[in-house]
């Protein structure tokens, strides 16, 4: 059964302690939901599990979304692309799960498993090098101001 660390790996931290956090979520629910399915856990249980990380993903890209709206993120209509057609993915893939029999497909693990890692490692990596290097170019705030 895949562990936490199967799939995250200190590359993926982004620098912003929310998002890295959110992240650790996703991947700890994909995580659960798959070893439910292994050790033969209820269909239902399952269906929780996997409508949690649907709806902990959207509410996820939403966060993602507003801070690089807020930080003027020069990538955040891509990132928004990738978001939406994921949602598309999700929706199309574990929607029909909760019709199903509760089983995970290890090819639908696999899947996400290395869609949030490369996005994770590709993309929102690239928003706390962005938020760093602002920070850096505006230098260090006066206080009082």
């Amino acid at each position: 059964m895949p562990s936490f660390d199967d799939v995250w790996t200190d590359k993926m931290y982004t620098g912003i302690e929310h998002i890295d956090e959110h992240h650790k979520r996703l991947v700890h629910l994909l995580i659960d939901a798959f070893n439910l399915v292994e050790a033969g856990g209820s269909a239902e249980r399952v269906r929780e599990i996997v409508a949690e990380l649907v709806s902990y993903t959207k509410y996820h890209f939403a966060a993602e979304e507003r801070l690089m709206l807020e930080i003027k993120y020069p990538r955040l209509a891509e990132q928004r692309v990738a978001h939406q057609w994921f949602v598309k993915e999700l929706n199309e893939h574990f929607l029909t799960l909760s019709n199903a029999d509760g089983t995970l497909p290890a090819q639908i693990f696999v899947f996400l498993r290395d869609w949030y890692a490369d996005h994770i490692l590709k993309h929102d990596s690239d928003i706390g090098t962005f938020m760093r290097a602002e920070e850096e170019r505006k230098g260090p705030r006066k206080s009082g101001s």
